[in-house]
């Protein structure tokens, strides 16, 4: 690392003597078409902190460059923090039936919503099948409940309990009729006692049959007097939301018919699971084949992006926070220019033996998170507190190098991008991670970022009575 050290300033000490030509105040000289070919001859003197570097010398002196842009630097707090899931970024799916479970996706797999996570067989499915179909009938399979299976039931129990009517009346009149022989011939006291024993058995028949009657009558035809509200179909209607929330289709889906005139729900050997939102399965699932009871956990899926950020300020800030203060999330790395915007909530609770306060940072919906944003990642949350300046022209106070007793910076040259210039930095302000410049610079020009250090050791300035040195000398003519 020393001797690169070393070699660096030379290195573009080179560079720079194959740089192009200014004045001394740092402007690039342009030729002059009408000039005497004579004078074109002549060298130039090379300017001062002009450095042109190429792609790969950028590349290994780890160059890279940011924007001044306006911003905030007055009355900006930064505050530490890291990040955590959201509420709701991690979804636990479970079995909705015991059984026997089937996981078709695997650990670290990203999943869409939607997406078949796990199905499971199970014996409790297959008998609310066999519910669905008993309490079900042709008309029920498009949609139109148990209104007509009920409707026949009770019109079977009506006539069941009429018949039963009738034959205790017939019974009765044959018992009155024996009784009227006996007294007149006699010999009819057995045959009185076999009907006063089928009269009282068609009795308790025509009371289990009303009963009957009415049972069925409140299946088919509910309080308002509409088979929509019958028992028959209010119990129907449950055991397909049953059937809803085990297999997530809604009750309509599974009335629907395929081809053959079956509803959904008649089709199903195995409910499936499906993500409800798009995540990363993480690295514990249920083993393959593995029997699990009823809400038994068989995965869980993650979405990274789904996050806030979790900061710490100071109790003694608290007069001048509040929620809703605009703030931007930004990385700890100088060189990561990626920044977040987001809203700011105070904690409701403050820690008295810290002195310090939870502020959570929910980023902007719809705005873009960087790579490097997952849950347990720390940044820094930057809020403009009440009474902030306006908004001034900075560059990161990375891109200033002290030389001297001067401190510098590089501008790049925007028409020539591969040339950069040495520019003694007129600053202002500095929050200690931005610093405004008062001249120089305009808004959207660039400035070298990464790599400075080494800029600044290879440019010298001029000693007085040196011979300055031939711009053409080094670069073999060209």
């Amino acid at each position: 690392m020393s001797m690169r050290l070393l070699i660096v300033p030379a290195f573009v000490a080179i560079l720079a003597g194959c740089g192009g030509k200014s004045d001394q105040h740092g402007a690039v000289a342009t030729a002059d078409p009408h000039a005497h070919d004579g004078a074109a001859s002549m060298p130039t003197v090379p300017v001062f902190g002009r450095v042109e570097l190429s792609a790969i010398a950028r590349e290994n002196l780890g160059i890279s460059f940011a924007k001044a842009e306006y911003r905030v630097v007055q009355g900006v707090l930064r505050l530490p923090g890291r990040f955590g899931a959201a509420p709701g970024a991690r979804r636990i799916y479970q079995a909705p039936l015991e059984g026997r479970v089937e996981v078709l996706v695997k650990p670290y797999q990203q999943v869409k919503p939607g997406e078949v996570l796990f199905r499971i067989m199970s014996p409790r499915w297959h008998q609310l099948r066999l519910n669905l179909a008993e309490g079900c009938s042709d008309g029920c399979a498009v949609g139109c409940g148990t209104s007509a299976l009920a409707a026949q039931r009770l019109a079977a129990g009506d006539e069941q309990a009429a018949a039963t009517a009738r034959a205790l009346a017939t019974w009765k009149e044959r018992l009155t009729t024996l009784e009227r022989l006996d007294r007149e011939v006699g010999g009819k006291a057995a045959e009185r006692s076999e009907a006063a024993v089928r009269i009282a058995d068609l009795s308790l028949q025509s009371v289990d049959a009303v009963a009957r009657v009415a049972r069925l009558r409140r299946d088919a035809i509910g309080p308002d007097g509409t088979p929509e509200t019958g028992m028959a179909a209010v119990r129907f209607r449950q055991m397909l939301a049953e059937a809803s929330a085990i297999t997530g289709f809604s009750p309509a889906e599974l009335l629907v018919l395929d081809d053959k005139l079956r509803p959904r729900w008649s089709t199903i050997e195995a409910p499936e699971v499906r993500a409800t939102a798009p995540g990363v399965v993480e690295g514990e699932v249920a083993g393959a084949n593995a029997w699990i009871e009823t809400h038994a956990p068989v995965l869980t899926v993650t979405d990274p992006t789904s996050v806030r950020l979790h900061a710490a300020g100071l109790q003694a800030d608290l007069p001048r926070l509040k929620d809703g203060l605009p703030a931007r999330i930004v990385a700890y790395d100088p060189a990561d220019r990626s920044s977040i915007p987001a809203t700011v909530v105070l904690g409701p609770v403050a820690d008295a033996i810290d002195r310090s306060v939870e502020v959570i940072a929910h980023p902007t919906a719809g705005s873009g998170l960087p790579a490097w944003v997952r849950p347990g990642v720390t940044a820094l949350l930057e809020i403009a507190v009440r009474g902030s300046a306006e908004e001034e022209l900075a560059i990161p106070l990375a891109a200033t190098v002290p030389d001297g007793l001067v401190s510098v910076f590089f501008r790049r040259d925007p028409k020539t991008p591969d040339a950069v210039q040495r520019v003694e930095a007129d600053l202002g302000v500095s929050d200690g991670r931005w610093v405004v410049v008062n001249s120089g610079l305009k808004e959207g020009d660039e400035v070298v970022l990464g790599g400075v250090h080494p800029l600044k050791l290879s440019v010298q300035a001029p000693v007085a009575g040196a011979a300055k040195p031939d711009p053409h000398a080094s670069c073999g003519g060209h």
